[in-house]
């Protein structure tokens, strides 16, 4: 695992390797850029048995936290970062369930240089850490670097840097290289521990009272004062009694009320499954039914009760009449007519899905949710837009997303048909492809460029900027050319839609001739 804190120097040891690769130098690379799917798919190649990815390129924040990569046995640490802690967690990448080789950690850092003091002020920090929060006490906070201090550390070594000379190194040289490096943090680790802040910082066995001054132990004194404080007011407030109180509203409601027999033998109401606005429920109707239903119940016991208390026989049962029988059909039916079995979840990815597909997709729709089939997908979506408008709060907001993202829809299809259309039109795209700039063609991107987007653009599909710029990495033309292989897929997309405008105005241009011709 080689770890850097910048992306350009991951991108130098790409080269590198794809420089080697019939050699056998097959890699994976992790950096803020990279997709999630694409992070899952490098770990599990790295990871598999018999790998033939045998160098893992990560950056330190992007690839320190989050990824089991236990196969690897030797991490390199190519730049330090100022948090140690980023270190760190990139060191544990390795030291996860399932390793079962020794680890080895290599630190680069180059001799007389920035680096070195960069290792020591996290060194520095790594003490703050464990005197201050490793033994739970209080130290002195760590100062940031002042502007002085900061000039210092980059003059320092600069000299020596700027008159070294280039020359070889051997197999021998980086045995020596090896050696004094153990030496001197060996010699490094020595000289900290003798410092007097260190010892300053570590509490752990203090036995010195700070609070102690000309004599006078304040601590005691504040102890004392203290309990003297507690015993004046316990005996002002006098002896807490306990009372079996109860706070809630629905046992102060049974306490108020009246109480009888008659009213712990009623039947209790039904009770209502939740429901939320997006599954649909007609909860209004629902409930002015179940509460008539309940009414009719409590009526037919109050009778019996009655009738019990009288001596005469219980009455008999009473059939529904017509209109009580299409109520409780009405009821059944609008609580089959809900969705109870979909989630907020769910209908958050519906609407997400509608909005990036379409709203008649229904089969890219069931596969964004995941949980749901095509038939499912189908019926909810019939339900939403005929009682959305009525049953859902947000309704009007949610389907204004999802109109927007159909227009992109559209507006998608039509740039992708007009730059298929402007590759068929040349025989040759790759080298015959040119596009009439005018005064919009910009300094950032060259012909060439351009028209390898467009024509990988058309073949990749529209708006895989991702893959556009997994293509614009691997392509031999473009190896050493660092200002378009940084370029983001963000900006990639950006620099094909201007392309798709000037290709678009070009043919504005005979539609506007023809029509003029026609008029004349």
């Amino acid at each position: 695992l080689i770890f850097s804190q910048m992306t350009r120097v991951l991108d130098i040891l790409e080269d590198y390797c794809a420089y080697r690769r019939e050699e056998g130098f097959y890699y994976c690379r992790i950096d803020g850029s990279t997709a999630g799917d694409d992070r899952q798919d490098a770990i599990d190649a790295f990871n598999r048995p018999d790998s033939d990815r045998f160098i893992f390129l990560l950056s330190t924040r992007a690839g320190g936290l989050g990824i089991n990569l236990q196969t690897a046995d030797i991490v390199i640490i190519y730049d330090s970062d100022w948090n140690p802690q980023a270190d760190l967690q990139a060191m544990d990448r390795a030291h996860r369930i399932g390793q079962k080789k020794e680890v080895k950690v290599f630190r680069f850092v180059t001799a007389d240089s920035i680096e070195e003091k960069v290792v020591e002020r996290a060194e520095l920090k790594l003490q703050m850490d464990y005197a201050v929060i490793q033994q739970g006490r209080l130290a002195e906070k760590q100062k940031a670097l002042s502007k002085e201090e900061a000039l210092a550390v980059v003059r320092y070594g600069a000299d020596k840097v700027f008159r070294a000379d280039d020359a070889d190194i051997t197999e021998e040289d980086i045995d020596t290289i090896l050696r004094s490096a153990k030496n001197l943090t060996a010699e490094r680790e020595g000289k900290l521990k003798e410092k007097a802040k260190r010892e300053l910082l570590d509490f752990s066995n203090a036995e010195v009272n700070f609070q102690e001054f000309d004599g006078v132990d304040y601590k005691a004194l504040k102890q004392e004062g203290d309990m003297v404080f507690m015993e004046m007011m316990q005996d002002s407030m006098g002896k807490r009694e306990r009372t079996n109180t109860s706070y809630a509203e629905r046992d102060f409601m049974r306490a108020s009320g009246p109480t009888t027999s008659s009213d712990k033998a009623l039947p209790k109401a039904k009770k209502l499954p939740d429901m939320k606005d997006f599954q649909l429920f007609d909860h209004k109707r629902i409930a002015e039914l179940a509460e008539l239903e309940y009414a009719r119940e409590v009526k037919r016991v109050k009778a019996a009760q009655r009738a019990a208390e009288a001596g005469a026989a219980e009455p008999e049962l009473q059939d529904l009449t017509p209109q009580e029988q299409a109520d409780v059909r009405e009821r059944e039916r609008l609580e089959a007519e809900g969705f109870p079995f979909w989630s907020r979840h769910d209908y958050a990815k519906f609407l997400k899905a509608c909005e990036r597909h379409g709203r008649d997709k229904f089969q890219q729709i069931a596969d964004e949710i995941g949980t749901k089939t095509v038939d499912e997908v189908k019926a909810y979506s019939a339900a939403f837009w005929e009682r959305g408008p009525v049953m859902i709060s947000d309704f009007d907001k949610a389907s204004k997303k999802i109109e927007e993202g159909e227009k992109k829809i559209l507006e998608k299809a039509k740039n992708a048909e007009a730059l298929r259309q402007k590759v068929a039109s040349c025989d040759n795209p790759w080298q015959t492809l040119s596009i009439k700039y005018g005064n919009n063609r910009g300094k950032l991107f060259t012909e060439e460029e351009d028209r390898f987007l467009m024509c990988m653009t058309n073949e990749l599909g529209y708006g895989k900027w991702e893959e556009l710029k997994r293509e614009v990495r691997r392509h031999p033309e473009f190896r050493f050319d660092w200002l378009f292989k940084s370029r983001t897929p963000v900006e990639l997309g950006r620099r094909v839609d201007h392309l798709i405008r000037l290709i678009q105005n070009e043919n504005k241009e005979p539609r506007a001739k023809r029509a003029a011709a026609a008029a004349e």
